[in-house]
């Protein structure tokens, strides 16, 4: 009788508030994350602006207590973040944000074969 029951406790709690036994779903943690272009870099602020190639669509995030990771190296801060660098930003684990970069390299020309 006691597994029926909390059974059924356990079922009214999720008939009344679904996302109580699940993990959370559709929050920050789980968005997608944004790649583009730094188009703009705010110290003072916080805030780098990524412009996406393709859609042309801008986004200005906070990075405030962000991770950082320029070039493969992290524990980098805001002011190493420059216009013109290729940048992804996502949620991390506890919410925290994770901004990696990378730096645009030219295309290295091929040698002629001779």
């Amino acid at each position: 009788m006691k597994p029926f029951l909390s059974s059924l406790v356990a079922a009214a709690i999720l008939l009344f508030n679904p996302d109580a036994g699940f993990a959370a779903k559709g929050t920050a943690a789980s968005a997608p994350a944004f790649k583009g272009k730094i188009t703009a870099v705010n110290v003072k602020a916080h805030t780098i602006t990524l412009t996406q190639k393709k859609t042309g669509k801008s986004e200005t995030i906070s990075v405030r207590h962000a991770s950082i990771t320029v070039d493969k190296q992290p524990h980098k801060h805001l002011a190493d973040l420059k216009v013109g660098m290729k940048a992804r930003v996502k949620h991390g684990r506890n919410g925290r944000i994770e901004v990696a970069a990378k730096t645009h390299s030219a295309k290295k020309k091929k040698k002629p074969v001779t």
